[in-house]
């Protein structure tokens, strides 16, 4: 009855800027692009019958690229899109339909081992050498019944060791079969070191603990939507500030992983009574009484000019009031003032003030440097001046705020300095303030303040940190890896360089729960990892195809048994149908809210509510049309005459 039911379940689920080159023979791109062309159209198979082929040709860094576009005119043939690099190397693939074809099915034709060994063949095709050193990367994420292809990415591995910046990504048709994308980023011309001498796990664990090194802190976990204007949730937690640092494997030191570069009047009493008079609510009241006694533009505009010296050559173009995100009950004004000294050199000063009492809450200005300036103070003296400037700006919060240290260099132009909240040893995430500092006047050119006003959790209950730890290696890890670092003191062509870092592991979020010590997501809750839905009993099932398929999309149920030979209870049928409805739903409802579901939805009635009655299949299929809301034409007289061989045997009742 159950492989029945499977088979039913399976039909909702079907219901449910490059510049184009002519004169190529200068460089003798036109030999390679010959070559490139016979040696795509080999690998791919593509036809000859295409009578439309337009290509580029793109050179950047020492890289030159081919961009091969075959179209068939009669729109019969799939385009086909190929980029390749100057030695013939297939970098990216893309074959589609010029026109959209809903497929038969929104079940796959192949299971996703399939398609992966698909793919695998498809790699090892165009470069053995790739497909020998990639490794399939765990999926995050159930399938989707409204995508038409299978989703693989790989990642590189050299010495057995991952080198997350080289992988692979490749798309199959479910349906098909066929390879619908291809992109390969991988650098061939790179030196791995040898993994031999590094420190060992246990050294790495000690160096990272003290070179960066969880942090207790808390994090903000804010509402959305209709929920905008409530307070902000604050939860303990401990976590990392430093997302970007590092372990060097044979020095024991911190070291950034730069992957993309650097980065630089009226009594209470009576307005109770007139408020009364117009109608308006307490709650009302209270959302009005949120803008009174709030600045108006010219008194905002006149503070601002006065707190910052802007002077009247500088116009006001741009100005708003907005609520503040983090402390709801207040509003800030933002100006934007601009002055042209030159239509190359255009100042502004941007502006935000506390629209209550005019106090400066962050401003920025530009600054233009001469060709030939340099920098007259060091990196020690910029932070004398920014630490002068808060101490005027916010005395009460000077003692409040730690410096974020980083790698700074001296003589330069500008100094920019983080400084984090803390409260006691417990630091406050986002809260805190950077100030920005001219390297050649020693003006302070940006400030910004970020504070959380309202009251922060209780810390008392904070686990002590060494058992953070102990939660940290072993829910989440630290891993070897390499990776490709950059220096920029250095020339372009020179300032790249592979290390082998210890890194904590990225299949989770890095946030241990302050009180409990669980993982926790992005939104503050505990973390649920996706695990695939596996079965050991479905191996001599006629459906067995159809069960993995299910499983995929999150169809199914927990534990490794899925008794296909046994008769299903209602209860786990309606679960299963619950669940093809809402496969993006982390976590599972409890039984009593999935009857309760159904019974409101007109699923089900109160009267056939029975958990552990074994469900026929003319009762399967009830729910399924219920559930597509198709019942009522099911329920026209005669609809399934003569369409089965049974139709005879079919309850008048059902």
């Amino acid at each position: 009855m159950k492989k029945i039911s499977i088979m039913l379940l399976a039909a909702v689920v079907l219901i449910g800027g490059l510049v184009p080159i002519t004169a190529y023979g200068e460089n003798d791109y036109d030999k390679k692009l010959e070559e490139g062309v016979v040696k795509v159209k080999k690998l791919l198979n593509i036809s000859d019958k295409y009578d439309i082929f337009t290509s580029n040709v793109s050179s950047y860094d020492g890289n030159t690229n081919f961009y091969l576009n075959w179209t068939d005119s009669t729109g019969k043939l799939n385009n086909i899109v190929v980029n390749i690099d100057i030695e013939g190397n297939i970098i990216s693939y893309n074959s589609y339909s010029p026109v959209y074809k809903e497929p038969n099915s929104k079940l796959p034709t192949y299971t996703k081992d399939e398609a992966q060994k698909l793919a695998m063949d498809f790699i090892t095709k165009l470069d053995s050498n790739i497909s020998n050193s990639i490794k399939l990367l765990p999926e995050r994420y159930l399938e989707n019944t409204m995508d038409t292809e299978y989703h693989f990415s790989f990642s590189r591995y050299v010495n057995d060791i991952q080198f997350p910046q080289n992988s692979v990504s490749i798309t199959v048709n479910k349906h098909s079969g066929d390879i619908e994308s291809y992109y390969v980023d991988w650098d061939r011309k790179l030196v791995f070191p040898s993994p031999n001498k590094i420190i060992n796990l246990d050294k790495g664990k000690e160096a990272y603990r003290k070179e960066i090194g969880i942090k207790p802190m808390y994090k903000a976990k804010a509402h959305y939507g209709i929920k905008a204007e409530e307070d902000i949730n604050y939860y303990l937690a401990y976590s990392i500030f430093e997302q970007n640092k590092a372990i060097d494997a044979y020095t024991g030191k911190k070291i950034d992983m730069n992957y993309y570069g650097p980065y630089y009047g009226i009594s209470q009493e009576a307005k109770e009574d007139s408020s009364a008079e117009r109608g308006i609510t307490p709650a009302e009241q209270e959302s009005i009484g949120k803008l009174s006694g709030l600045l108006d533009q010219k008194s905002a505009e006149k503070k601002a000019r006065e707190l910052l010296n802007i002077d009247i050559d500088y116009k006001l173009e741009n100005k708003n009031l907005y609520g503040d995100f983090k402390n709801p009950e207040e509003y800030i004004w933002s100006m934007y003032f601009h002055k042209e000294v030159s239509k190359d050199k255009p100042l502004y000063i941007q502006v935000g003030l506390d629209a209550k009492t005019g106090k400066i809450l962050n401003f920025n200005s530009i600054v233009h440097h001469e060709l030939d300036a340099k920098s007259e103070i060091s990196k020690d003296k910029a932070l004398d001046i920014a630490k002068e400037y808060i101490k005027i700006m916010e005395p009460a919060k000077f003692n409040e705020i730690e410096l974020i240290e980083e790698n700074r260099e001296d003589n330069q132009l500008n100094y920019n300095f983080q400084f984090i909240r803390k409260n006691g040893e417990v630091y406050v995430e986002r809260d805190g303030i950077r100030i920005g500092v001219d390297g050649v006047t020693g003006k302070v050119i940006s400030y910004n303040l970020d504070w959380f006003k309202g009251k922060l959790p209780l810390k008392d209950k904070l686990i002590p940190m060494d058992k953070a730890y102990d939660i940290l290696w072993d829910k989440i890890g630290l891993e070897l890896i390499y990776v490709k670092t950059y220096d920029y003191t250095k020339l372009e062509n020179k300032n790249s360089e592979i290390k082998l870092v210890y890194t904590l592991k990225q299949n989770k979020p890095i946030i241990i729960s302050g009180i409990t010590g669980e993982i926790l997501d992005y939104s503050g809750e505990p973390y649920k990892d996706i695990k695939p839905i596996s079965y050991k009993d479905i191996n001599n099932s006629y459906a067995k195809n159809k069960i993995i398929t299910l499983a995929e999309y999150g169809i199914g149920f927990k534990g490794e048994e899925f008794k296909p030979k046994d008769k299903i209870k209602q209860k786990d049928f309606v679960y299963l149908l619950w669940k093809s409805m809402n496969q993006y739903i982390k976590g599972d409802a409890s039984e009593n809210d999935i009857y309760k579901e159904f019974i409101s939805s007109g699923y089900m009635k109160e009267a056939e509510k029975n958990p552990n009655k074994i469900v026929t299949k003319e009762e399967a299929v009830k729910y399924i049309l219920r559930v597509m809301k198709i019942d009522k034409v099911a329920e026209i007289e005669g609809i399934y005459k003569d369409m089965f061989k049974d139709d005879r045997d079919i309850s008048k009742d059902i």
